[in-house]
């Protein structure tokens, strides 16, 4: 019988071991989950020709490693310590948020070639990350300082872009991430725990006005009010040049300049067909008595100027992420109207297959053939049935 006690306890023994063990692994795959959820809506919105890097999720036992990385040891990537994702759940309905802050600052730091920042909570983890040492001691703290501060404003922004709610929760964060990482509030060469607080709060409400400038855009392009559009998303490009700005600043002037355009018989009688899909309401017009600030020259130029404006916006949106699909289409449309079909084809013919064999596409396509190849165009509109 105590042969049988003494295996009946090392089978439940076994039996709680592997079920602690399960659980173990099921959160761990739960975290990476969760982690990989956030950068992959945070990549979808950065906008950038330069690929993504690498996302890690570290786990290293019990102990916390460093909160967040950017390395370029061994190639790019964003290290996530699993501790940091406990920390997050602490904030339960908005443990993604503020994981989303954490994962997008540390991104900030990636697209912008940051070489010399450490990690989120800017604190010194030298001795358990070596790698950071030499880096971060050679730069100043002042350079360090903005380099954050630039990573906190541009997270931020990118975080609310991405539908996280970001604002008003860090300060709260960082307390709890010293707390977690038993960091001393004074350290040798970098901030203060409470100057952390203060840059943090300074940068989250820049972003926040920042934020607050690409939102007023979008309502009023809803509106068509499409020069109070123009102003807004300009505000937001002073410091964040961000790829939707560009590309809603393109459509704005875009919409704009078509009011000038001369309609012609063909265009009066088969309206459907030569409604450019850059526009919201192809029957929307502006005032007749709007003029661009401080141009007074025909309606020809006035349209030339806006169209050639709207170009370099649409193909910086494109420098800033060469997979931008509307911004080509958009462009094309520009070029169309600047009586360029040539380009305009091209620039669609530079999409992938299945963008090309979109409705927005082909319908750019038709118009631009129509100039160039009239029965390329009647059969793309055949095809649409328009």
């Amino acid at each position: 019988m105590e042969n049988k006690a003494i295996n009946f306890k090392t089978f439940l023994s076994t039996v709680l071991m592997c079920g602690f063990s399960c659980l173990s692994f099921a959160q761990s795959d739960n975290t990476k989950k969760q982690v990989q959820f956030v950068f992959d809506q945070l990549i979808s919105v950065y906008g950038s020709a330069k690929s993504a890097p690498k996302l890690i999720v570290l786990k290293k036992g019990i102990n916390p490693i460093l909160p967040a990385n950017y390395t370029t040891l061994n190639g790019p990537k964003i290290q996530i310590d699993e501790a940091l994702y406990k920390v997050c759940q602490t904030f339960g309905k908005d443990s993604l948020n503020v994981l989303a802050i954490v994962v997008s600052h540390e991104l900030t730091h990636y697209f912008n070639d940051h070489k010399f920042c450490s990690d989120y909570a800017y604190a010194n983890f030298k001795k358990k990350n070596p790698n950071l040492k030499n880096a971060v001691s050679e730069a100043s703290l002042s350079a360090r300082k903005d380099k954050e501060t630039e990573a906190d404003i541009k997270g931020f922004f990118f975080a609310a872009a991405a539908g996280f709610k970001p604002f008003g929760l860090q300060e709260k964060l960082i307390d709890n991430i010293y707390n977690a990482y038993n960091l001393s509030d004074i350290q040798k060469g970098y901030p203060t725990r409470q100057e952390r607080k203060q840059l943090a709060k300074g940068a989250e409400d820049k972003a926040k006005e920042l934020f607050g400038y690409f939102q007023e855009g979008l309502k009023a392009m809803e509106k068509k009010k499409y020069d109070d559009a123009i102003i807004s998303f300009d505000k937001a490009n002073s410091f964040i040049p961000y790829r939707e700005n560009y590309n809603n600043l393109g459509v704005a002037k875009t919409l704009i300049a078509l009011q000038f355009k001369v309609i012609t018989s063909e265009e009066k009688h088969y309206p459907d067909r030569f409604s450019y899909p850059v526009e919201v309401d192809n029957t929307s017009r502006l005032n007749d008595n709007y003029r661009v600030r401080g141009v007074e020259d025909s309606n020809q130029e006035q349209m030339t100027l806006l169209l050639k404006s709207a170009q370099k916006d649409f193909e910086k949106a494109i420098s800033l992420d060469s997979k931008y699909t509307k911004s080509y289409i958009n462009l094309a449309c520009v070029f169309s109207l600047l009586n360029n079909p040539e380009a305009a084809i091209g620039k669609i013919k530079e999409l992938p297959k299945e963008e090309q064999e979109t409705q927005a596409a082909l319908r750019v396509l038709a118009i631009a053939y129509y100039d160039t190849n009239e029965e390329k165009a009647k059969a793309i509109w055949k095809m649409l049935k328009i």
